[in-house]
């Protein structure tokens, strides 16, 4: 099978042909080397409790930390999804620089080949995935810096922190099992600063006993950083059917997926677990969409569009919206309850002091609203003229 190679591809004219080339030379190059190709997990884990969503794609491959690393060794594109920054959403001064819904290219290697996954992955980057060395750069802590004295002798910048060393540090959700690595960072070219890629880690037992080798790097991060492109969410499958504007829409798509994502595998809004994870994103859709007045409408078509690129259908549009309006019909109720507290006191000639702001934030609390839209219609309702 031959491909093209990247220089003979145009930024941004087919997303989804880059995509099969990225992908296609990592399994085909993993295959070619011994390691057993393996399919794409689901977004909800089967068999580890200790994460809510596929995070990464050691996720699926936890297992064999404890069952034992085949000694062909395993590769896979895994879709991905992170929830950790959730309340960042209602932060209108932070755009995110990544998504939390992506596609990773990741590897889990058998002990004793530390030397050939780090020659396999100089291979896959420089020679398959055409990167120009002078555009690499690996971080690690100083304790660790065994595993960055291959990529310091090929004359690739290294960059050895003293600390703290945690950032290079893993933790999988198995007792006695961690794992310490590299940050492999790319650019542009010269002129551009520096990205994260992906990591090399050597997966260890307390006794410092290798258990196995993990390289991986996100699909849309390399693309996004090898074209110049300002965000990781160009280089996505979504911005084939709508078009990547920075800012706030950037934002709501960014969230939108991640919702859809969830939606798709059979997830309701609820308690508990995933089905919490989905509330808070559909009431940050909502909280987002009456900033940039987007209408329903919009969300719908969107929404479609997206899940019929990822998915190859559109069944979650009706759910979505009926979800975003169960929370605004909650939302003003809430707005009606404090006019009420608020209407009554001044009515009494009471005190509209701390008292009523707990017993106001109490309430939306209780209701599920969001603590910033909380604190909007408090003052909102205090602020009213008589």
């Amino acid at each position: 099978m031959s491909f093209p190679d990247f220089k003979d591809l145009s930024p941004k004219i087919d997303i989804q042909q880059e995509q099969k080339l990225v992908t296609d030379r990592f399994l085909r190059f993993y295959e070619e080397n011994g390691y057993q190709s393996l399919p794409s997990a689901g977004l909800l884990p089967q068999e580890d409790q200790s994460v809510l969503f596929t995070g990464a794609t050691i996720t699926p491959l936890k297992k064999y930390l404890e069952r034992g690393v085949p000694q062909s060794g395993m590769c896979m594109v895994q879709k991905c999804l992170r929830t950790k920054r959730l309340n960042e959403i209602t932060d209108l001064t932070k755009i995110p620089d990544w998504t939390h819904y992506f596609t990773m290219c990741g590897i889990l290697a058998a002990p004793g080949r530390e030397e050939a996954v780090a020659v396999e992955a100089w291979e896959l980057l420089i020679d398959q995935l055409n990167i120009n060395p002078v555009n690499l750069l690996v971080e690690t802590a100083l304790i660790d810096s065994d595993l960055s004295a291959f990529w310091k002798n090929k004359g690739i910048q290294v960059v050895e922190d003293t600390q703290p060393e945690k950032y290079y540090h893993w933790q999988y959700g198995i007792p006695g099992i961690s794992g310490r690595g590299i940050n492999l960072q790319l650019r542009f070219n010269q002129n551009s600063s520096y990205r994260d890629l992906g990591n090399l880690i050597s997966i260890e037992a307390t006794n410092g006993l290798v258990i196995a080798y993990e390289f991986g790097f996100g699909l849309e991060s390399f693309l996004a950083t090898k074209y110049g492109f300002k965000k990781p969410m160009e280089a996505s499958l979504i911005s084939t059917v709508i078009p990547f504007k920075e800012g706030l829409q950037e934002k709501f798509i960014d969230t939108l997926m991640a919702t859809v994502a969830i939606f798709h595998y059979g997830v309701e809004p609820g308690r508990g677990k995933e089905k919490h994870v989905l509330k808070k994103l559909v009431k940050g859709l909502s909280f987002l969409r009456r900033k940039m007045n987007l209408d329903f409408d919009q969300i719908t078509d969107w929404c479609n569009k997206f899940e019929s690129v990822e998915f190859g259908g559109d069944n979650s549009g009706k759910k979505l919206i009926a979800s975003i309006e169960t929370y605004e019909q909650m939302l003003a109720k809430f707005g009606d309850y404090a006019k009420n507290q608020v209407h009554a006191r001044r009515i009494r000639n009471d005190y509209l002091g701390e008292k009523l702001l707990i017993k106001l934030r109490t309430q939306g609390g209780i209701m599920g609203i969001l603590p910033v839209e909380i604190e909007e219609i408090i003052n909102s309702v205090l602020n009213q003229k008589v």
